[in-house]
């Protein structure tokens, strides 16, 4: 973690703005109001492209490809054949295998950053964010997206800091191509920025990019663990109890408040996914071991890297080939889904056992909050079988009591939300960490309510999400249509 001396950078006050906040802040909030006051669009000119140029709140268009969301199942839905075998999907009453209701979703078609010319570093937390779904979506597919809301909420406190920190909140619509809504997506976090004083800048400042001014607190003091033989046995008695509902429905009827679906457990994480503007589900990223672990024949052919985590010989073989155009949002230049591919290529041989990081060193890396959201889905897809739908789903980590725990404190948003107090039994639990990679993440959930709503059956579940060492750095709810035996 830099270090950074407040001495080195202006004081700032609620509501009081020098000329260079000013003028970036003064367009930041012409473009919400635009937005904010724009009404409801014209769905049919959005699709055949004849909007005006001039219209606010226009996104990116994404077309959904068979490639990326089979790329997203093998990551997370390696065993369900609902999102492997369309014939299968089609009986369950699917068009097609459909992409998860996240693919859709990306955070960073909705975020709208604090003005870049009015800040010089950033710290970020309080992501608290959601996602709707009204329809499903399947490969052929294309998705338009729409921002319909933009607020900013000034949380620097009256007696001054030298951040300014503000919430941000984005909510948005995406359509598909025949003008159905697919998603309502709503995205909060709290940035945190600070600008140096005249001659206080460092002369590398500009040169050093991405971590120039980048802010993070000391994540990297949570405890890197060392897998042994009786973790896998634990994570192994985990994945033994895992239980895909599939064909044989769940219904509304049957399930009790205070019911607690199976435990789902991914990892060891080698490595995180990355954001991939417009792609909800990134790119990138490892897969979980589960299979490979449990096969008695397969585990005598893997490897233990320096921390005990199992591997196969060849990274091919855990992390799934990139759709080839796929791009990450860091490095759209350089062609990252291609690079992510030669790189898995270069590497395509045997491991060094002795430290299979060396290459790169053996740093940790922050895991982004929508691989713990995908992850919930997962288990949920596994709890409520073919015949159930996410309707929504929301996420919230980093909270202001961990930031200030790690080493940075943070005013509070009034609009993040703490979900995992609402489960019975954790009140007084908190997410206290950052999913780190190497890490991995178990999910645990429970029943808190059910009820009807708009004619559906719905069922709520509180969910969290943990590695082995019990600290928690995700957690979220769910709502979960079921099918209803009347």
């Amino acid at each position: 973690m830099r270090e950074f001396n407040p001495d080195d950078f202006i004081v700032r006050y609620p509501g009081q703005y020098d000329e260079r906040e000013q003028k970036a802040l003064d367009e930041w909030w012409a473009q919400a109001q635009a937005i904010n006051n724009r009404g409801s669009i014209d769905v049919k000119a959005l699709i055949e492209g004849t909007l005006p140029k001039e219209t606010p709140g226009i996104g990116p268009v994404l077309p959904v490809t068979e490639a990326m969301v089979k790329y997203n199942h093998a990551k997370y839905e390696q065993e369900n054949p609902l999102f492997n075998d369309a014939e299968y999907a089609k009986k369950a009453g699917y068009k097609d295998i459909p992409a998860y209701m996240t693919f859709g979703a990306p955070d960073d078609v909705y975020t709208s950053a604090f003005p870049p010319e009015a800040r010089d570093t950033l710290l970020v937390s309080q992501a608290s964010h959601w996602v709707e779904n009204y329809t499903d979506i399947y490969p052929g597919d294309t998705l338009y997206f729409v921002t319909d809301e933009r607020k900013m909420l000034d949380l620097t406190p009256a007696e001054g800091s030298v951040y300014r920190s503000t919430a941000l909140y984005n909510a948005g619509t995406v359509y598909n191509q025949r003008g159905e809504i697919v998603n309502k997506v709503g995205i909060h976090y709290v940035e945190s920025v600070k600008t140096y004083k005249p001659g206080r800048k460092p002369e590398d400042f500009e040169a050093m990019g991405f971590m120039g001014f980048w802010e993070d607190p000391d994540w990297m003091q949570k405890e890197d663990h060392i897998y042994t033989d009786s973790d896998y046995a634990y994570m192994k008695s985990v994945w033994e109890k895992e239980e895909i509902r599939g064909s044989e429905p769940r219904y509304w009827e049957d399930v009790k408040i205070g019911d607690k679906p199976a435990h789902v457990l991914e990892g060891p994480i080698i490595e995180s996914v990355l954001p991939a503007f417009p792609f909800g589900q990134g790119l990138g990223g490892t897969r979980t071991m589960k299979k490979e672990i449990l096969d008695p024949e397969v585990k005598k052919t893997m490897v233990k890297d320096a921390h005990g985590i199992l591997r196969l010989p060849k990274e091919s073989g855990y992390t799934p080939r990139v759709p080839d155009g796929a791009k990450a949002s860091f490095m759209v230049e350089d062609g990252r889904g291609e690079a992510l591919n030669e790189k898995m290529e270069n590497e395509n041989m045997d491991v060094d056992t002795a430290d299979i990081h060396a290459a790169e060193g053996d740093m940790r890396a922050a895991i982004i909050n929508f691989f713990g959201r995908d992850v919930s889905v997962h288990a949920i897809n596994n709890w409520m079988g073919d015949a159930g739908r996410i309707h929504s789903v929301r996420w919230s980590i980093m909270p202001p009591e961990t930031h200030a725990a790690f080493g940075k404190p943070v005013p509070e948003s009034p609009y993040y939300v703490h979900w995992i107090e609402q489960a019975p039994g954790m009140e007084h639990a908190h997410v206290n960490s950052h999913g780190l990679t190497r890490d991995t993440a178990e999910v645990f959930s429970v029943v808190t309510d059910k009820y009807v709503k708009n004619g559906k059956y719905l069922v709520k579940l509180i969910w969290w999400i943990k590695d082995l060492q019990d600290t928690i750095w995700i957690n979220g709810c769910t709502e979960v249509e079921l099918p209803h035996r009347s």
